[in-house]
């Protein structure tokens, strides 16, 4: 009995102690909850949504739908893991997405500010310019800005060094258009300028280094920029043009040539789209004074060539009129439309059509990578072609979404401007002429095994050919193989990680003839297959660690001599037989680029590779030993199938009769002049003069069809 009081009077004076004391409270790292924010990522806004307990990161959820799907897109669930698994926005980029990796860190880290109840002010800045650099579109040097930063306010942004004229046309649009744009707004949030996204990319960050050399945080430098909600309707046109690239562009000029109040939309900033990057057209024929002393391909062995090659005549009568007309309708826009041609250039796949298509003429002589520069030849056409009309119009920077119908007549496009406002612009007649899909990995890889790496412009992303669909239209050759000339290892390196002789290394590894190459199943690469036909447009130079050696210790044999990427050369060299001290340096960065991949024997390279190890080690000859895989991509300049037309570029239904005010041109409707399971037509500069002989052909049928309604 005394233990049992006992143990009760212990019990109530513990219980007594207690209630005197006051409770300790533990304070929590978070305030629980769900929090969201944004911030500018490669291709647009990247969202990160967070969920809290007390102390932890619950759950991450990141969007990023405009992110390049295999790239950006791809590293988001990565990312997010990373983010729960530290517990703050202090994680590793993923290599290869630089860009998403510093969005998604931003975002997060604003919602983590949210959830601990920061203020998120702008720190204060110190006065200065700041020199930074940045890597933008061009793969052969970095873009140098000098930042202005006074009175806590971007003042001015100065582009002193850029390489971006050298590869295209397209990077001035955003040096023109971004930089006041985010002075305006003060804003690191502004939207990338469409088409020109590497290089608006590559602006924000230079900006955002500026900043933090400022002693400032660009995270603070997120503030939304305001969209209108306006609607605007525009009425009363015959035709409307979807889409201001070459195809585009003339369809506008013969349906204004014609008569025609026209209409034209274009997403990015600039006219001319990847027809800016072409060197010319073919041309059979032509009565211009630029080629009175040349000896044209006979048309009717071209014709006869190109029926064989597709191995039908449904489309007879539009290969007629790309063969025999290709010259005449050249002549129309050079004589109307001011275009300059000079100089013939031998066919790819026909050496006796020593003269089969035409180079443009630079503008004032200058040319990049990709040929002439010509954006202004395409500038001056449409000034002459909007100045035949009162009525005639364009905007850039407008996006297509869809059709406009009337019962199911259609009648319009809908479109948002890149400040939000809406627009609905009604007309008789229809011409689409996007570009093509390659944008699109879904309609890709719908088509084909893989997506290829691309000098294209993804806003190419298949709006033209859904719009036709939605119109009851039906489609021809979709899966024809994409444009492919250039091979390059497949995550370029821009910045300065490799010198550029160190680069033109790697790039000879990978692009080399005459060593062990070997597709993505494991076998042995056919050499006879042209670039488009590469399954899954990849494959790797394969080599043994002794090798490797070799080349550290004797330098590369001759037959590295010639391996260069056309287009796409980083501007460095190297000679054959000068012994390679730094190999092991080029290999290890390419290993971190993913251009590189090495293993200890062919189990784990077919790992690597995600091929069968027994069809790998056949292909090796057996030999298990360390081994290094250069990997090799096929560049794509865009899509080639695309909705069926008829001789007017009518759109066709499932049953062949036409939409009869609805037309598809350019790389829309380019499947009807090719054959799935062959590269597109193979002999020089067909989808160029494909821009002008259906441009030519659907701009003056729609204008027949709109000025007669």
């Amino acid at each position: 009995m005394k233990k049992i009081t006992t143990l009760l009077l212990s019990a109530v004076l513990l219980l007594s102690l207690t209630a005197c004391q006051t409770p300790k409270t533990e304070t929590g790292k978070y305030t629980p909850g769900t929090y969201s924010a944004e911030a500018q990522g490669f291709g647009g806004k990247v969202t990160a949504t967070i969920t809290t307990d007390a102390q932890t990161i619950t759950n991450v959820v990141l969007e990023g739908a405009d992110e390049t799907p295999t790239i950006g897109g791809a590293a988001l669930e990565t990312l997010a893991a990373a983010v729960k698994s530290a517990n703050s926005a202090e994680i590793d980029a993923v290599s290869g997405a630089t860009v998403t990796s510093n969005a998604v860190k931003t975002a997060v880290g604003l919602a983590l500010d949210q959830a601990q109840g920061k203020e998120t002010a702008k720190a204060d800045l110190k006065d200065g310019t700041y020199s930074v650099k940045s890597t933008g579109y061009s793969w052969t040097g970095q873009i140098g800005a000098d930042v202005t930063i006074e009175q806590n306010q971007i003042k001015a942004v100065t582009i002193t060094e850029e390489h971006e004229s050298e590869t295209g046309e397209m990077a001035q649009t955003a040096f023109d258009t971004l930089i006041p744009r985010m002075i305006e707004a003060q804003s690191l949030a502004v939207d990338n300028i469409s088409g020109a996204t590497a290089t608006s990319n590559a602006i924000r960050d230079a900006v955002s280094q500026a900043i933090t050399a400022a002693g400032g945080d660009p995270a603070q430098w997120q503030t939304p920029v305001e969209k209108k909600q306006d609607t605007v309707k525009l009425e009363g046109y015959d035709v409307i043009v979807v889409g201001l690239g070459g195809s585009g562009i003339l369809s506008y000029c013969a349906a204004a040539e014609s008569g025609a109040a026209v209409f034209g939309i274009e997403t990015t900033a600039k006219l001319g789209g990847q027809s800016a990057t072409t060197t010319g057209p073919m041309v059979i024929n032509s009565h211009n004074e630029a080629y009175k002393d040349v000896a044209f391909a006979n048309p009717d062995d071209v014709y006869k060539t190109w029926i064989d090659y597709v191995e039908t005549e449904d489309k007879a009568d539009i290969i007629h009129e790309a063969v025999y007309n290709s010259g005449t309708y050249l002549d129309y826009y050079i004589d109307q439309f001011g275009f300059e041609f000079a100089g013939m250039i031998m066919s790819f796949a026909k050496p006796e059509w020593s003269q089969f298509w035409t180079r443009y003429v630079g503008e004032n002589g200058t040319s990049n990578i990709f040929g002439p520069t010509k954006t202004n030849q395409f500038n001056r056409a449409m000034d002459k072609a909007v100045s035949l009309n009162e009525k005639n119009g364009y905007q850039l920077e407008l996006t297509a979404e869809e059709l406009i119908f009337d019962n199911d007549q259609v009648a319009g496009v809908k479109a948002v401007s890149y400040d939000g406002t809406t627009y609905e612009i009604y007309g008789d007649t229809v011409i689409l002429a996007t570009g093509g899909y390659i944008g699109n990995e879904e309609m890709v890889l719908e088509n084909w095994d893989a997506m290829p790496n691309t000098v294209a412009s993804l806003v190419n992303d298949g709006t033209g050919i859904q719009m036709g669909l939605a119109a009851g239209g039906t489609t021809y050759m979709m899966g024809v193989d994409p444009m492919i000339h250039i091979l390059q290892v497949p995550n370029l390196i821009k910045n300065d990680d490799l010198t550029a002789d160190q680069k033109a290394i790697l790039s000879a590894l990978a692009l080399v003839k005459g060593e062990t190459s070997v597709t993505v199943k494991g076998e042995a690469l056919d050499p006879t297959l042209s670039e488009a036909m590469i399954p899954e447009y990849k494959y790797y130079n394969v080599y043994s660690a002794d090798q490797m050696e070799a080349f550290k210790n004797t330098g590369l044999t001759d037959n590295f001599a010639t391996a260069t990427s056309m287009f796409m050369g980083q501007g460095g060299s190297f000679e054959v037989g000068q012994p390679i001290a730094d190999l092991d340096t080029i290999l290890e960065v390419g290993m971190q680029y993913k251009n590189v991949l090495k293993a200890d024997s062919i189990q784990a390279l077919a790992d690597q590779i995600g091929c069968d190890a027994a069809v790998l080690a056949q292909t090796l000859g057996g030999e298990d030993t360390a081994y290094y895989a250069v990997k090799v991509s096929g560049y794509t300049y865009g899509t080639v199938g695309g909705l069926d037309v008829d001789v007017n570029m009518n759109v066709l239904r499932q049953d062949g009769t036409p939409i009869d005010n609805l037309f598809a041109v350019g790389t829309d409707s380019m499947g009807v002049e090719n054959i799935e399971g062959k590269p597109y037509t193979p002999w020089g500069g067909q989808a160029q003069s494909w821009t002008f002989v259906s441009g030519y052909l659907g701009g003056k049928a729609a204008a027949a069809v709109g000025m007669a309604k």
